[in-house]
């Protein structure tokens, strides 16, 4: 029986159907893959990972493909490790679990949070073959909280102009 595993081709059509989808690809930049061979002591760095409704799609730092992996060759999909990146910054261990291997990855992120979900939905469609939620949970806008204060702030100022008798209705 041959074992999936990472290649340098296009992936091939498969039986099962791919997950779907809405939001559209998660675009992953200058990831790092940690090696296998190192332990995950070594980082190659520069790398964008783009996953869709195919699979995972891995790109050279040139842009070039590195490896394409299918959904159906993924039995598992995992962000759930905090770490620094080799630069510093703040980052998250994603985790593609195939039948031959585990390909992690460094994936650096000022919103680990908001990474770990967006992996999460993604590995629930992965596994569960069920489409993928169009948002996830999203914070309150910044312009709208400025909107509502910005309103509340003339109903006080003028309910003051009112009360002092400046304006009258």
């Amino acid at each position: 029986m041959q074992v999936p595993q990472m290649t340098t081709n296009e992936p091939e059509s498969q039986g099962a159907a791919p997950p779907t989808l809405y939001a559209g690809p998660l675009v992953l930049s200058d990831v790092y893959l940690l090696t296998a061979e190192s332990g995950g002591n070594v980082a190659v760095p520069g790398l964008t990972i783009v996953l869709d409704g195919s699979g995972f799609t891995v790109r050279k730092p040139d842009g070039d493909v590195g490896a394409v992996v299918a959904w159906a060759d993924v039995s598992g999909l995992v962000a759930s490790k905090r770490i620094r990146t080799p630069a510093g910054h703040p980052g998250v261990i994603v985790e593609a679990v195939t039948a031959s291997r585990t390909h992690r990855f460094v994936v650096p992120s000022e919103n680990p949070d908001g990474l770990e979900y967006e992996v999460t939905q993604l590995a629930s469609a992965v596994v569960s073959g069920q489409p993928v939620p169009a948002s996830g949970p999203r914070g309150q806008s910044g312009v709208l909280t400025a909107a509502l204060v910005v309103v509340a702030l003339a109903i006080i100022a003028l309910g003051v102009l009112i009360a002092t008798g400046t304006v009258k209705f």
